[in-house]
Parts: C-alpha cells; structure tokens; sequence
C-alpha cells in the first residue's frame, strides 16, 4: 500500500507539473509566474484524481445496489425536471432575441445555460432531500 501512495503522490506532482509547463509554454504575459500559479493550483486535483484511479479500486469496497440508493432516486427527479427547465428557459430566451434581434457572444449564452441547469439541479435536488428529511 506504501506504493501505491508514492505513485499517488508521483502522479499527482506529475499532472500539476505538466499543466504548469502548459501554462508556462502558453501564457503571453509572465510565463513562470503563470506555470507556477498553475501547477500549485492543479497540484490537489492531480492527487485526487491519482488517488482515485490508484488508491480507491483497491480500498473502497464497491455497493451492490449503488443505483438504487435514495440519493440517485433524489438526483434522476432533479436531472428531469432540469431537463424540463432548460428546455422552457431556452425556448423563452430564443424567442425574446429572436423578436429583439440582439445578438449575444456564444461563450455568454452558453455559460447562461449551464449556470441555470446547475442552479435548477441544486434547487431540485435541495427541495427533494428536504422533503424526504422532514417526512
């Protein structure tokens, strides 16, 4: 087990040191600063993904009925009315530029449409475990 923490930890320090060096190979304007503020900041998530494809496989037992707790019941009723949400808010909004004509940068409406599917998600999903905690 000893390892496969060492190659966690290898790994980790490895993906923070390749987007550091992308960053560094990428950045305009200050190079070093820019790959080492990367690399810092890719550090944790580069061991949380090496410890998940080292260390959990072989440590986390896995559920037999992993698809049938109430949590993924609360997450699919959340997802769909999502769906439902997105379909309306999406629908409403084409109409409104299309009778004003106003032309809108793509990277804004698309980050509109992901910021309302997760905000719809979290409220779901919120209301869902609510109400089953309070029954």
């Amino acid at each position: 087990m000893i390892v496969r923490r060492i190659l966690t930890g290898v790994t980790g320090v490895a993906v923070a040191g390749t987007v550091g060096v992308l960053a560094w190979l990428l950045s305009p304007v200050a190079p070093l600063l820019s790959g080492i503020v990367f690399a810092a900041t890719a550090l944790p998530f580069g061991v949380a993904l090496s410890w998940i494809l080292i260390i959990a496989p072989k440590t986390v037992p896995e559920s037999p009925h992993a698809s049938d707790s109430v949590e993924t019941t609360w997450l699919n009723r959340a997802l769909a009315g999502t769906a439902n949400d997105l379909v309306i808010v999406v629908g409403l909004s084409l109409a409104a530029v299309s009778i004003t004509r106003v032309e809108l940068p793509t990277a804004l409406v698309l980050l509109a449409i992901l910021l309302i599917a997760f905000t719809s998600t979290m409220a779901r999903y919120a209301l869902a475990r609510g109400r089953a905690v309070r029954s």
